[in-house]
Parts: structure tokens; sequence; C-alpha cells
């Protein structure tokens, strides 16, 4: 690794010879927030339509496989009225960054940690900076924050105003960096396009992104495609597949948001990606867990950066790489972790947590047999059913 310095350098040369497409596609976004939401009053006169746009320009949702289908579901959940309001105290209150911050995540449903940041950035470029999973990754290899302090900074369920403010002072260090070093009117969109390049295109970092693209590709090639069965689920789980399927649609059932690494895997005449809403999967740790992480078989997200869920399934193998997947989920999260099984993997299971590490978080793993997980998803189809019939919903 080489000194920031010389990242600066090396990144000025890169821009100096690529397109400016996307540095120019900042700026119309600037320009847009700012003529929507420059003012109080400005948030006042948003229509429907300028919401959907608001929202939908969010790079934060582009790991989404249905913009459209997010932004209906934040207006119905908080309503035109309130997501005024709300980004009115967020933009325009008097209070410190750190009350706002938290203030708007307790009152508006659906927003999370890089949505909500890119929108403070999109407005006020000059003040704050974008929270997203590229700094948590570049930010350490460069030195501007230590894991163990970036580790703190994620660690909790929702990311706080406390947990921002501290992030933006390592945010703040590059673009101080950024100014004393050619780019003297440097401001956080220029730090977000800065720590883009390194992540994309440096050449120091050319291992990793290796390493992530290689990961990717093997999701897309596994043969690991399984007969077709009829439409409607046979009765009973058989397979790794299957359960990973209904798990699948036991998250949307329950409208979290869902994601899974074998997205082409297919159960009951279903392939798993028709009930994946994350093309990606969100930023809620370090680089060095999240390499793990991203491998469990299901996870169900809440507001795109909280899990509350995740499920590995252990059909033919011991269930102690299962448990090492989600021994790296952090433990002060709160977020429920499953063994799925066959009824008989129990014993092995039990005989696993007493052993180091897991004796000491063994509370926190929870075994489901296939029957167990199928006889519940049976009773929240039927609820789910009932429900929509006795409100009179569409189907």
């Amino acid at each position: 690794m080489c000194n920031k310095k010389e990242y600066i350098e090396r990144y000025l040369a890169w821009k100096g010879k690529t397109k400016d497409d996307e540095l120019h596609d900042r700026k119309e976004r600037i320009k847009w927030y700012a003529e929507k939401m420059g003012s109080a009053e400005r948030i006042d006169k948003l229509s429907e339509k300028d919401i959907y746009s608001l929202v939908e320009r969010l790079w934060a949702l582009n790991f989404w496989k249905n913009k459209h289908y997010k932004v209906q579901k934040l207006i119905d959940d908080n309503g035109i009225d309130k997501l005024k309001s709300s980004l009115k105290m967020l933009l325009y209150s008097a209070q410190p960054i750190e009350q706002r911050w938290d203030m708007f995540r307790e009152t508006v449903k659906g927003i999370g940690k890089s949505s909500l940041s890119e929108i403070l950035t999109l407005v006020f470029p000059e003040e704050y900076g974008i929270m997203n999973m590229k700094p948590f990754i570049v930010l350490p290899e460069l030195g501007y924050i230590a894991e163990e302090e970036l580790g703190e900074i994620t660690k909790g369920a929702v990311t706080t105003g406390e947990d921002y403010h501290r992030f933006m002072k390592a945010l703040s260090e590059v673009k101080k960096d950024l100014q004393n070093n050619g780019m003297e009117k440097a401001n956080y969109i220029d730090v977000d396009f800065f720590i883009y390049y390194v992540f994309q295109y440096d050449p120091d970092f050319q291992e990793i992104r290796v390493k992530m693209k290689s990961e990717r590709k093997e999701e897309q090639i596994e043969p690991l495609i399984e007969a077709k069965k009829k439409e409607k689920i046979a009765g009973k789980i058989t397979s790794h597949t299957e359960a990973e399927n209904i798990l699948l649609k036991l998250g949307r059932l329950f409208e979290y948001d869902t994601y899974s690494p074998d997205k082409i895997k297919e159960a009951y005449g279903e392939k798993n990606e028709e009930f994946i809403t994350l093309k990606e999967m969100p930023q809620f740790g370090t680089r060095t867990l999240m390499d793990t992480i991203e491998n469990i078989d299901v996870i169900w997200f809440k507001d795109e950066e909280t899990p509350v869920g995740c499920f590995e399934v252990e059909h033919t193998t011991g269930v102690t790489s299962g448990l090492l997947r989600l021994y790296q989920i952090n433990e002060q999260l709160n977020t429920k972790l499953f063994i799925i099984a066959p009824a008989e993997v129990i014993k092995k299971f039990e005989t696993e947590l007493n052993k180091k590490p897991f004796n000491k978080m063994k509370h926190k793993y929870i075994f489901k047999s296939y029957e167990e997980l199928y006889n519940f998803y049976q009773a929240a189809e039927n609820y789910t059913k009932l429900k929509k019939d006795f409100f009179n919903e569409k189907v």
C-alpha cells in the first residue's frame, strides 16, 4: 500500500484521463436536490412525483431490483406529509446533526444510513458525506480510521447520529487531504468520487476487487439448479434449495428485504431470485467480516441495513461451518441466528453449541427443523391470505 498522497496523485491522473460522465452525474444530482430541497419552503412544495424522484435518484437504491416498489412502500408506510416534515427537520433544524439523524430514523420507516447520508450530502455537499459500503472498505485500508473503531461504528443494529458524527470525522480528514493536494475546492461529493476510484480502479485494491468479482461469478455459474417440482409446495422440505426458497418466501410475507448468494437456484418451479429484493449485500460490518457474512444462505433485512434474521441451511454437511458464518454477526446486533436442517441434526447442533467459541453466545442460536419451517410457512401464508380477504385487500 502506498501513502495517502500517492493515492490522491493516482486519482487525479485517472480523473484527468477518464470521461467525466460520473462526476457530471453527481453535479446534476446536486443541482436537482438544490432546486427541490434547497430550503424548508421548497420541501413544502414537493409533490408525490418529486418524492419518487428524490428517492429513486439515490445511489443507495441501485442494489434494489424494484425501485418503484421501494418508493411506494416508503410513501405508504410514512405518508407524504410526514416525509416532508421529517426532511425539513433533518435538513433545516438548528439541532446538532446527531440529534437530527436519530429523530429522522425514529420517525421515518424505510430509510437506512446510506440513503439518509446521501440526502444530507446532495443537499449540503460542503458539510456532510455519504456513509455506505465503499468508505467502510477503503477508509481502514488507507489509514483514515482503525478497523476496530470502524467496528464500533458499525456494531449497532441501527447506525446512530453519534456513529455518523464519528464517521464524518474520518471523512473530513479525506476532504482535507484532497484540498491540500491539488483539489482546493473539494467537497464531500469529491470525497465520495475519490473513494469510488480507490475502491473500483486503484491497482492496490485489485486483489480485493478480483476476489469480490470471482465470488459473484461463482454465484452466477454454479451448477446447483435442482430438478423442477410442482408449483405448489409438495408438503415437505427435502433439499437445501427448497429450504432456502421457503425462507425467502417467508421473508417476503413478513415484508422484510431479502438477500441470498444463491440467486439462480430453483425449487418448486421457482427461482430464488424471484423472492430476493436486494441485488447486493448491504454493508453492516467491516470488509473482513463481510467476506464471510455475504455467504450466509438467507438473510432478512429491515430498512436497508439491519439484519433481523440470518439462516444457514445444513442438509448433508455438519453444522460447524454454518455456525461459524453466523458467529461473525456482531453479538450486539439484535439478529436471530438460525440453523435450518432435518430434525435428526439437532443432536449435532447441541453438541457443537457446547464447544468454543459458540458456547459463549449459545443463547443467540436457534435450531428449526425442515418440518417446523414448512409448517410455519404454511401458517404464515394462510394468515396472509386470510388477512387480505378480511380487509378486502388486493392480492
